[in-house]
């Protein structure tokens, strides 16, 4: 759970890392790019199963979602916020997700939930209203929710798809849907690469290798080995292990209205989980590459990549 945490949390920093050599498109593409790479052999042995014509529209419309239009927008807002503050901001994803659901699954969360989630969305305004007076720009701020919007609508996306395919498979589908729009900057990512010191092109293949891959892993391993409940949990230190390793490598800290507004969306979102928690619903996540086991899903898991 710790190696989780810190593995996500790290993917804030390493952009930030990245983005002075490397544009918002560039990183995305060479991120996503790196995920497929790693994933191909486990399709060739077969532990990667054949994507339904059913489920093809479904599984680009989260591949756009969750892989492209995520991960561009986090870059972009990264470019004028800095790492912590932007994992709180995407803290808030649940907030969408609850919308989405009550939207068009019929969802209901109950008062209890509603009132959480509009304390998480009221830290997160507070969030992004300081942000835009301190440490980056409003419009930065703003785009990183956005980001977040996009993650809650590639997680209801992603949910039905669940149900008949691994999270590997998910994964390598929607990454594979993802490069697609990508491809139109693959000559302007290349030269970037040529271009960009090191460290840089390091952060980029630290972003697909580490928080990507191996925190795909860990994640899987986390969910075999207890309660998707307690595995939720990895969720709420997300944004502290980035706020630390943003602090400790970067030298960012964020203002203190910022982190009391990150601690409203964390208290938020765990008081709408908790009811949630209540009466949980069984469905299908990955153990590891190619398998599938049924376990009870925690909120907001399942996409984040």
């Amino acid at each position: 759970m710790t190696a989780t945490a810190v593995l996500w949390g790290s993917a804030f920093t390493a952009i930030q890392v990245a983005l002075p050599d490397y544009s918002p498109a560039a990183i995305a593409l060479l991120r996503i790019t790196v995920t497929v790479v790693l994933l191909l052999p486990f399709l060739a042995l077969g532990k990667i199963g054949r994507l339904r014509r059913a489920d093809a529209l479904r599984m680009a419309a989260f591949g756009l979602t969750g892989m492209t239009a995520y991960q561009v927008l986090l870059c972009a807002g990264e470019e004028s916020v800095d790492a912590g503050t932007a994992a709180m901001l995407i803290a808030a994803s649940p907030v969408f997700t609850t919308v989405l659901g009550m939207a068009f699954l019929g969802d209901r969360p109950g008062r209890r939930g509603l009132a959480g989630l509009g304390v998480a969305l009221s830290g997160a305004l507070l969030v992004a209203v300081t942000t835009g007076g301190g440490s980056g720009s409003l419009m930065g701020a703003l785009t990183v929710l956005a980001a977040a919007a996009t993650q809650a609508t590639s997680f209801a996306l992603q949910k039905p798809l669940l149900k008949k395919y691994s999270g590997a498979e998910c994964v390598f589908y929607g990454s594979l849907f993802g490069l697609l729009p990508l491809l139109a900057v693959a000559p302007d990512a290349v030269g970037q690469v040529a271009a960009a010191d090191g460290h840089r092109t390091a952060a980029v293949l630290w972003l697909g290798l580490g928080c990507t891959a191996a925190a795909f892993w860990t994640w899987s391993r986390t969910l075999r080995a207890t309660t998707a409940s307690t595995a939720s949990l990895v969720l709420y230190a997300v944004p502290v292990a980035a706020l630390a390793l943003d602090a400790a490598l970067l030298g960012n800290v964020p203002a203190p209205s910022a982190v009391g507004g990150g601690l409203l969306v964390l208290a938020g979102v765990a008081v709408a989980t908790v009811r949630r928690a209540a009466a949980p619903r069984s469905v299908t996540v990955a153990s590891g590459p190619g398998t599938r086991e049924p376990e009870r899903e925690p909120a907001g898991a399942g996409a984040r990549s």
